[in-house]
């Protein structure tokens, strides 16, 4: 019995370490969304915020289990036990808030960031310097490898002949970016000329796509980070019950 009480302590011990550390993730991921989310609200309607908030409280949070959890353990208080248990709960109800939030949010990704993009492209000038969304556009082509809203070619079709050139693309969408890599890519009819294709190698994947698979990636983990959590939780509840 003494064995069998000494191994569960230990096996708490350490996993509860481990949530403890993915906690303080968490919490440091929600904060670098937070402040560098700047760039990427007015691709996704500004959705950066309520998302970094929720990381943040829920890596606050799960990091103070993690370390009540193996305090707990360790000294076998029984008022520390409590509160993790209550706090367990509290977490629950968080992951399944999270959940239909991330569910809900899964679906309306790309049709957001398709809407904003192309607006983007309609009202691109190139003068990042005074143009709020064209300054972000060009961190995005730059930050995801990528040009346009489907691919390159939308500089020629999408955009406003008033506005930018057509014949052109950004030097954002040059794969070795240089001023005016990307100018007269294209013919008077939107085709591309071969030439300049070979000399100056665009990032030709449209920029759509490339944002999605970063917020799915990036949803991703926060799933894999609550998994973990969860698995971690197991060994704590045999323990408490």
């Amino acid at each position: 019995m003494g064995l069998g009480t000494g191994l569960m302590k230990t096996l708490m011990f350490v996993f509860n370490g481990i949530v403890w550390v993915l906690g303080i993730v968490l919490f440091i991921v929600g904060i670098v969304v937070l402040v560098e989310g700047k760039n990427w609200n007015d691709i996704i309607d500004g959705k950066t915020v309520p998302v970094s908030v929720l990381l943040i409280v829920v890596g606050l949070v799960i990091a103070i289990v993690g370390f009540l959890g193996c305090c707990g353990a360790m000294k076998q208080n029984g008022n520390m036990l409590l509160l993790y248990a209550i706090i367990l709960g509290f977490i629950i109800l968080i992951q399944l808030v999270a959940g239909i939030l991330a569910f809900i949010f899964s679906d309306e990704t790309e049709e957001i960031v398709r809407e904003n993009i192309e607006e983007f492209m309609v009202d691109y000038t190139g003068d990042a310097e005074n143009s709020h969304t064209d300054s972000i556009f060009n961190v995005v082509m730059e930050e995801f490898d990528c040009c346009g809203v489907n691919s390159f070619r939308d500089f020629a079709n999408l955009t406003n002949p008033d506005k930018w050139r057509q014949t052109d693309v950004p030097d954002s969408c040059c794969q070795t970016m240089s001023d005016q890599c990307g100018i007269d890519y294209f013919t008077s009819d939107g085709d591309v000329i071969e030439i300049r294709r070979t000399a100056n190698p665009l990032n030709e994947q449209g920029c759509v796509s490339k944002t999605v698979e970063f917020f799915e990636e990036n949803m991703e983990n926060s799933r894999n980070c609550c998994s973990c959590f969860c698995a971690g939780r197991a060994p704590a509840n045999l323990f408490c019950s």
